[in-house]
This record gives structure tokens, sequence and C-alpha cells, in this order.
């Protein structure tokens, strides 16, 4: 990793001790379009140049997604992982920041539209959408009763479309190993709760792509750990190490299909990072002294709008003649950026150019703790026992790694 650069995008996007997002160049949602550049189509803006510029000829990428897997993670685990200092060694680690927010709904909505936060709609794990009437988790695609909304498709969950398309009228063949069935890519389905059945389905497309391919790895299971157990812990040392174990030998496996070496680009990144909340401390809005509840808009059977974002991305949907005497409150208890709608949307916060479905889902204001959660014990006490969190601006969430190597490099 060239600490240079580091310091670098740290002192640019710095607010305080909060960290921006690098829309412009070194962010994560340039990721697709620095793939799809590299195979020679064009689905997106890309990384800048020097993210890739020693790499030429590239007949296939594959981009290993470990979620949460932070720069900060990196760091933390690079001794304990021989994997990683290897990589490091043959190849390099550019640093990027996440989108905001530094969650996985608006992240990976991103990363399969290569559009930003504001264009795709998806302002976090939960989203409001009122047209429709609904209160939806995004990716589950969920009400928090189990239930599928009934007044919105899946399809609108996000107003964007998928890369895949134009990467086939390019001639790219995708192949997505997640554990998660993908339309418009082949698929290649595995067990999230057994990491051992990955090593099957991603020995399926390894075999099966032809050149020119992208073929998509994801793997959840350090994130899910996390939010358990926490980033210092036990628990989740081992699953990071099983993770990279995984993808270690997915590494041999890719070289014994392919043929040349030097063709391939190996990736590896993250949606975002993740920090450890104290869930002694988190705070609960529907808790003196905020008791906000009463103060929610509410959907037209009356149930309050409490679900909009997550407990580091708080977006508050709230009675017009509330809004003032809400935002002095936070503002006066909490260690957060508390936001305005306005004034998310001057400062591109979720990226620039809102689209109409983001303008109406995003909230009348937006809280950001520094470094707990923030959300409502009534109805969802599991999230404030959460102990890894992420969501928010801390450095931890934000940076994550772009890590690259050619096949051939790795081989040595």
């Amino acid at each position: 990793m060239q600490l240079s650069d580091l310091s670098a995008l740290r002192e640019r996007q710095q607010d305080g001790e909060y960290l921006l997002p690098a829309y412009e160049d070194w962010c994560f949602s340039r990721i697709p379009g620095t793939v799809a550049d590299l195979l020679g189509a064009d689905v997106g803006p890309r990384l800048p140049a020097a993210a890739t510029d020693e790499y030429d000829d590239i007949s296939r990428v594959v981009v290993f997604l470990v979620d949460g897997f932070g720069l900060a993670q990196w760091d933390g685990e690079r001794e304990r992982i021989p994997f990683l200092r290897d990589f490091e060694r043959a190849g390099r680690v550019t640093p990027l920041t996440s989108v905001y927010p530094s969650e996985t709904a608006a992240a990976m909505n991103t990363f399969h539209s290569a559009t930003l936060p504001a264009e795709h709609g998806v302002v976090g794990w939960n989203v409001y959408e009122p047209d429709a009437d609904e209160m939806f988790e995004a990716l589950p695609f969920l009400r928090k009763d189990g239930t599928e909304p009934e007044r919105i498709d899946i399809e609108d969950v996000a107003n964007a479309d998928p890369i895949y398309p134009d990467l086939s009228a390019a001639g790219v063949e995708t192949h997505h190993v997640t554990p998660f069935p993908s339309e418009s890519t082949v698929p290649h389905t595995y067990d999230a709760d057994d990491l051992s059945t990955f090593s099957d389905a991603f020995g399926e497309a390894a075999e099966e792509a032809s050149d020119p391919s992208y073929i998509f790895a994801y793997l959840p299971q350090t994130d899910a750990t996390a939010h358990a157990e926490g980033v210092d812990s036990e628990a989740y040392r081992e699953i990071a190490t099983e993770t990279f174990d995984r993808v270690a030998a997915a590494i041999d496996t890719l070289a014994a299909e392919t043929d040349d070496h030097g063709e391939t680009l190996v990736c590896l990144t993250a949606d975002h990072g993740l920090i450890d909340t104290d869930p002694e401390r988190n705070v609960d809005l529907s808790a003196p002294p905020f008791d906000l509840v009463p103060d929610l808009k509410t959907l037209s059977d009356g149930t309050p709008i409490r679900f909009s974002g997550s407990a580091r991305n708080v977006n508050l949907h709230l009675r017009p003649d509330r809004i003032d005497d809400v935002y002095d409150t936070l503002v006066t208890e909490l260690d957060a950026k508390v936001l305005r709608k306005q004034e998310v949307l001057d400062t591109d916060l979720f990226g620039a150019n809102p689209s109409p479905v983001f303008e109406r889902r995003l909230g009348d204001l937006v809280v950001v703790h520094r470094d707990r959660s923030v959300w409502y014990g009534d109805e969802a006490r599991d999230k404030l026992d959460y102990i890894g969190m992420h969501g928010g601006l801390h450095p931890d969430e934000m940076l994550i790694p772009f890590a690259t190597a050619t096949l051939d490099s790795l081989a040595d």
C-alpha cells in the first residue's frame, strides 16, 4: 500500500472526525467502470488511470468482494493472515472511499449499476417509499413482519439498470459467485452459512467462463460475524482467516483453469469497513430525552415511519411542524452530524445528480453519529445491541482497499 496515497486521501476527504466520499475519483463507485474498461467495455466512470496503469491486455477480471473488510480491517489482520501480505507483495493496494451511506444495500446497488446512491435512490438498508406507502428492507425486499411489499415491485427498489447487459453487448461474459441467484449473469450460488460450499461454486465459474470474462465473488461472512461479535473478537478473526483461506484456494483453482496468467487480473475489495460500537451507550430514539416516535410521519395505516436508512445513517421522516424542534434536540444531545434535507442535497453527500426517487425517499433529517448506533429500541432493540456496525462517515467505515495483482504475480 502506498501510505502517501492513503495520507493524501484522508487529508483531502477529512471533515473533522468524519471522512467524506471521494466520488470524483478514488471511490468504490468507480470499480465497475474500471473493470469494464480493462475488458474493453464502457459502463460508467472509472478510477484514475494510476489505479491500473500497469495492467495491459487483460482478458479476465476476477473481483473478490469481502463484505465489510475495509482498510482498517486489512491493516488489523495482515500480520495474522499471510495471504494479505503475499497479495501486497504481488501487486498493489489502492485506498478508496466507500459511498455514503457506507452500507451494503446502497453500495451494492452502486456496484451492480455504476450509479451513485443519489441516482439509484437506495438510501440504506431500510427504505421508505412514499409513492407506494411502503417501508421495507432493500436487499431482502421484505417488510419488518417478513412479508413482501405489495405496492412496489422489486425491480423498482433501485432506480437504475444493472451493468451486465452492457457488458454482454460488448462481448464480456459475466459470472457471479454469490449466495443469491443473479439475473443477467451466469449464477453460481453457494450457501452463505457454509463457506466450504464457496469453493465448488467458484470452481464452476472459473471452469465455465469464456474470455473476455468477469467473475464476481461475494463473501458476506465477515460482516455478519462483526455485527454480532465485533471486529475485536476471536469469532471475527476466525471467520476472516477462513474467508481468505477460501479466497486463496479460489485463486489456486483459477490458476489451474487459466492458460494465460498474465491476462487475468485479480482484485480484492470491500463495500465498506466497520467500527465497533458500544451497545450500552448506543442511542435509543424512542426513549428520553428524544421520545421521537410521536414526531414521525406515518404510513396511511398509522404506522410510524421508523425504518429509513440504518442505525449509522438515520433518515428521519418527520411531521413538518416537528422538524425544527427535533433538529435542535438532536444537535444538543448527540455527538453527531445532523443534516437537514437541503444540506444533504447541496453537499452531494449521497452523490451528485439526485433522482426524484432519491429525493422523495431522503429523510427530512439525516443523523450520522461519530461512533455509535442511533435507532429505535422500542421495535428494533437488536440493532442497538449489534457491536460491529457501518453506514456512517467514520474513517474506518469509509476507507476500503482496492487490491490488484495479475494471476502470474500471485503464482510466483
